[in-house]
């Protein structure tokens, strides 16, 4: 879409994009905890020639329903393009593409995105500040995935902590909690540059 230089600086997200050699990052706030990842990167593995997928429009709400948006950067998208969605302990989140999202609720129309797979959405996450290393604090955010878990089958939840604190996570969860999850450290791996 065509902009003048006036709306490109009255709109705070094209003007932080005209800043030459940054990162796009997504960060997802949980509380005190903080996810950083890189869009950059997962717009790099969704161009491989993969297809986006139409995305139901009450998974859309939920998704805007926890993300903000700039009013201002609405008209500058293009609501037909795809946005990238990543899965977090089994649930989605949208990386790329709130304002088009956005758009598409308020026009009615369907809104389409990329979907990364668990490998690749860990790939994307830069760090992790994760404030609390409590067993009783990890049960609690993985009762609430499960709670809002789309999948049916088990769950994959990579948990940054140690094998200590991973296994008393293990005995605070109900067996039926247990038989739903499938829990591992998350391991540090070297990441390519972009």
């Amino acid at each position: 879409m065509s902009k003048t230089m006036g709306e490109v600086y009255a709109c705070p997200i094209c003007a932080a994009r005209q800043v030459v050699g940054t990162t796009e990052m997504f960060i997802l706030t949980e509380g005190l905890d903080r996810h950083f990842f890189n869009v950059n990167r997962a717009k790099k593995l969704v161009a491989d020639g993969r297809s986006a997928i139409a995305i139901a429009t009450a998974t859309v709400l939920q998704l805007l329903a926890v993300n903000e948006h700039e009013l201002a950067h609405l008209p500058h998208v293009d609501p037909a393009r795809p946005g990238i969605l990543a899965l977090r302990f089994g649930g989605l989140i949208l990386l790329d593409g709130i304002h088009r999202a956005v758009r598409c609720m308020r026009e009615g129309k369907v809104f389409s995105a990329y979907m990364l797979d668990h490998e690749e959405s860990q790939a994307c996450i830069v760090r992790e500040d994760i404030v609390s290393r409590d067993p009783v604090a990890i049960v609690e955010k993985l009762r609430r995935v499960l709670r809002t878990a789309m999948q049916i089958g088990p769950v994959e939840a990579a948990i940054d902590c140690n094998s200590e604190t991973l296994e008393k996570v293990r005995k605070l969860l109900t067996p039926s909690e247990n038989r739903r999850l499938e829990l591992r450290l998350l391991q540090p791996k070297l990441r390519e540059k972009d």
